[in-house]
């Protein structure tokens, strides 16, 4: 046993390390190029409403992600600049990318203070991930295409990184035993996503429609998003005075596949029968100042399969840091 969990554990060290290695020689080099970098967490433990005992430890647990944006479209979607018309000499900055590397983590519900889970739950899981997104905007109207590429199982290492937060702080954190865990397989999803923005006053609305295919995820969706605040740009120059926008969306999504429900795609897998239509509330704030963008925004995702009745809320922790231009 404990041969095992060495192995597997220098595995999943040599993976992660692949993944970060992947993504700093397909990122782009040039220093000049990158406009911002943002760390998130997404955490339930961030529900700062309730009590820290109280907080649920369940579902989408836990997410990382670290990002860089960069000016000018991908090299692999010089398509969706011309989607749209390509960039005109007053509006050099409307053709960006970014990338991104994460981590997210799902837990079945356990009992209070009880290590294992209930029956007939969704499975434990996790997936690491590297993404890229290129988006276009011409007037009103953003386009956006993406790929993502990970693996689940073990290789994920969301089990010891969950056990190690935990061990951090034991009296608010049930101890939590792994039970059925989609297995280890790679991953990969691409995705394309429209939006209009629309400036009534003082708010932005957004409505907004996409899809994604392949086996970590296969849907479509469409919602809306607003935000109330004086207008920015998102690589508009650092202001000394800070600047505050109220912020919600609301998204409805059409599932046909989602990895960390259906299971595995090529071996045999713990599963859930999933619900096909999800919907998912967003509300927040985000403060500017400098160079500086901080965000806390807390999310309400409906009940995603069917033995489960009632949704799940998570809050989520955001950092920008803007370069000079």
């Amino acid at each position: 046993m404990i041969r095992g969990a060495v192995v597997r554990g220098a595995v999943a060290r040599r993976a992660l390390l692949g993944i970060a290695v992947a993504g700093v020689f397909i990122a782009p080099a040039g220093a000049r190029a990158q406009r911002a970098v943002t760390v998130r967490a997404d955490n339930d433990a961030f529900n700062f409403w309730q009590y820290p005992w109280d907080r649920p430890d369940e579902e989408y647990t836990s997410g990382v992600r670290l990002t860089l944006d960069y000016a000018g479209t991908a090299r692999w979607a010089r398509r969706l600049e011309r989607a749209v018309g390509g960039c005109p000499a007053e509006a050099p900055g409307c053709a960006t990318h970014r990338w991104v590397f994460g981590q997210n983590i799902y837990t079945a519900v356990r009992p209070r203070r009880m290590p294992d889970p209930t029956p007939g739950g969704r499975p434990d899981a996790g997936v690491l991930w590297l993404a890229s997104t290129s988006r276009a905007e011409r007037g009103t109207l953003m386009l956006e295409a993406g790929w993502t590429v990970g693996v689940t199982g073990a290789l994920s290492l969301a089990e010891p990184i969950q056990k190690f937060f935990h061990d951090l702080a034991p009296h608010f954190n049930r101890p939590i035993t792994w039970g059925d865990e989609v297995p280890t397989e790679p991953v990969v999803a691409v995705s394309v996503d429209a939006e209009r923005r629309h400036r009534y006053g003082a708010v932005d609305v957004r409505p907004r429609a996409g899809a994604s295919l392949g086996n970590l995820l296969t849907e479509v969706r469409g919602g809306v998003g607003a935000r109330l605040g004086a207008p920015v740009g998102v690589w508009s120059a650092p202001s000394r005075r800070p600047r505050v926008w109220l912020e919600g969306d609301a998204l409805l999504r059409g599932v046909a596949r989602n990895e960390v429900l259906h299971g595995a795609l090529f071996r045999a897998s713990a599963r859930v029968a999933a619900r096909p239509l999800v919907t998912e509330l967003q509300a927040g704030v985000r403060l500017r100042w400098r160079s500086i963008e901080a965000a806390f925004l807390a999310h309400q995702t409906s009940a995603e399969y069917v033995s489960r009745g009632a949704p799940h809320v998570w809050s989520t922790l955001e950092a920008t840091w803007f370069r000079a231009r």
